[in-house]
């Protein structure tokens, strides 16, 4: 019998069926009267009908928080993901039974709270803006990340983006709220079984992937969102090379590694990248045409959900499930 119950957030919906495998109570929020997760007004409606059976279990709540696919039924912005997750937070932590007693009259008592709370973030919020680039921004990820720790007992990212040297991850970090689960290994593992090599290189698209993976790579410039510029050369003639990268949206920096890789004497080049986060306008069919373009030469893993990889093309996506289930059996075996 697992020790933790699973609510899976809107943004992490697309696990319940590898956690039910592996035995867990899987819980997600409940819709309203019109049987949607917003008001008319776009308010968002948050519910855990069956919050009772929470009541002294130690719960995983599991979000991923960036914007959904276009895919999806309901369009989700990262600024709903957070705040659903705030919601879901706010309930466990005060959890009340309501019963109707007449028209808009109604008793509440309160219930017990759950034993512990872990909150796991596949995608970190508002990721791009982990610290001030110009004066006057705000540090969005900080403010928010600020405000769930403040909410859960224990605070899990997958292969987060922010800088772990930021003060404010060093903050939370030093307060316990701060724990990594790591995913790197496993799928570059899964992707070179996909793509068949038994030896490999690994090389990176940018400074910053070169810097986080410690791997050698190119030097990039961009001009602005879609418009990049790649220069440098590796040494990789005979051999085949991995690209390993952390975000990509529409894949272009990946593609144009990979070209030039191929110009440079690569035999084959396959492409890695831990989290996939398709843009509101036409981004499963950009997702589609990345894995065309990659001869279905690029893996990355469930942490966002895209139709592209989780539906359509399932191997080339590494499922989270087992790797976040083995971290939080631990911390609850050390306890």
């Amino acid at each position: 019998m697992s020790d933790f119950r699973v609510l899976l957030a809107s943004g992490a919906e697309h696990l319940r069926q590898r956690f039910e495998e592996l035995g867990y109570q899987v819980y997600s929020s409940d819709t309203n009267f019109d049987g949607t997760h917003f008001f008319p007004n776009s308010d968002l409606y948050v519910r855990i009908a069956q919050v009772r059976e929470l009541e002294n279990q130690r719960v995983a709540v599991i979000q991923s928080c960036t914007g959904s696919s276009p895919a999806a039924k309901e369009f989700y912005s990262t600024s709903d993901r957070v705040q659903e997750l705030m919601l879901l937070l706010d309930i466990l932590k005060h959890p009340v039974e309501v019963k109707k007693l007449g028209h808009k009259e109604y008793e509440t008592k309160p219930l017990s709270p759950p034993s512990s709370i872990d909150v796991v973030l596949t995608h970190q919020p508002f990721s791009l803006q982990d610290k001030a680039f110009r004066t006057g921004e705000a540090v969005s990820s900080r403010s928010v990340m600020r405000s769930i720790a403040r909410l859960c007992d224990r605070l899990w990212f997958v292969e987060p983006l922010a800088d772990v040297d930021v003060p404010w991850v060093e903050e939370l970090a030093d307060k316990g709220k701060y724990e990594v689960i790591r995913i790197t290994q496993e799928l570059i593992g899964h992707a070179a079984a996909i793509f068949g090599f038994d030896d490999y290189v690994l090389t990176a698209p940018d400074e910053g992937a070169q810097r986080r993976f410690n791997v050698p790579g190119f030097s990039k410039r961009r001009s602005d969102s879609f418009t990049i510029d790649m220069h440098g050369e590796l040494d990789v003639a005979g051999k085949n090379v991995i690209v390993l990268d952390d975000l990509t949206k529409t894949g272009t920096t990946l593609i144009r590694a990979a070209n030039m890789l191929r110009k440079q004497g690569a035999i084959d080049v396959g492409l890695v990248v831990l989290h996939v986060t398709p843009i509101r306008d036409q981004g499963e069919r950009l997702l589609d045409d990345l894995i065309s373009r990659s001869g279905g030469k690029i893996v990355t893993s469930n942490t966002v959900y895209s139709v592209a990889f989780c539906e359509k093309h399932p191997r080339l996506s590494y499922d989270i499930v087992d790797k976040l289930v083995e971290h939080l059996q631990q911390f609850g075996t050390a306890e």
